[in-house]
């Protein structure tokens, strides 16, 4: 798809947002951003005051890093950047959330749903990034956890204690955001939200009537049933859903 855009005289620098830096962030793969630089993209280019190189370096992207460097584009990481940075930033220094590029603000939300990115997540972490933050959604990296049935993510942010009452701008719980994304998540087929729920309420989540009833899946519908009769005390008349 995309050599056929290049080809039909699409930008490979145009769009709301470079297309370097969404590889960058989306971790394309190397022949994608071989395509991409082949056709001109410029990986010196800046998005929100940041050039694609730092966004490679700092979301994880090797395949881009390594490109860019090997054509001797790289641009120089500022001090933030090289603390963010996947590959081996400063560790040693804590950062200042109060003071963090609002292009990296989200890049916990941004990369937990990424296969094998819990290493990293959890590198920013132990640097200070803010495990529990909302973004513009209201949706906390816990709760995108749930919503995507990864259990080693869900279950790492959950050992941090997150506030299990948030409720994002959707209206919905972490309890209600597994369900949600059990149904519309579209690579539901191959996540574990059984677990998910489990260890959600397992943790003290309160379950709403109005979830049981509202679960499209039978399977954890039963599930909440079960819990429902089992343990009673966590049951609450309203919630959100």
């Amino acid at each position: 798809m995309v050599a056929l855009l290049l080809a039909a005289g699409s930008d490979p620098n145009g769009g709301s947002v470079p297309p370097l830096h969404h590889a960058a962030y989306r971790m394309s793969s190397g022949a994608v951003i071989d395509l991409l630089l082949e056709h001109g993209a410029d990986p010196a280019a800046l998005w929100n005051g940041h050039s694609a190189y730092a966004y490679a370096r700092v979301f994880g992207n090797a395949d881009l890093v390594a490109r860019i460097q090997a054509r001797g584009l790289q641009t120089k990481l500022s001090d933030i950047e090289q603390q963010l940075a996947a590959d081996g930033g400063n560790v040693d220094c804590y950062i200042d959330p109060a003071k963090m590029p609002e292009a990296y603000r989200y890049i916990l939300h941004e990369i937990v749903h990424l296969p094998q990115k819990l290493p990293h997540i959890k590198a920013l972490i132990a640097i200070g990034m803010e495990w529990d933050l909302p973004n513009a959604q209201g949706i906390t990296p816990v709760q995108l956890a749930g919503w995507n049935g990864l259990p080693d993510v869900m279950a790492y942010f959950l050992k941090l204690a997150p506030d299990l009452g948030h409720v994002n701008n959707y209206g919905g719980s972490l309890l209600s955001t597994i369900l949600h994304g059990s149904e519309n998540n579209p690579k539901r087929a191959g996540a574990d939200y059984e677990s998910r729920l489990r260890m959600a309420l397992d943790h003290g989540v309160a379950l709403p009537k109005q979830a049981i009833r509202f679960a499209g899946d039978d399977d954890l519908r039963a599930l909440l049933e079960q819990w429902a009769r089992d343990r009673p005390g966590q049951v609450v008349e309203h919630g959100p859903v």
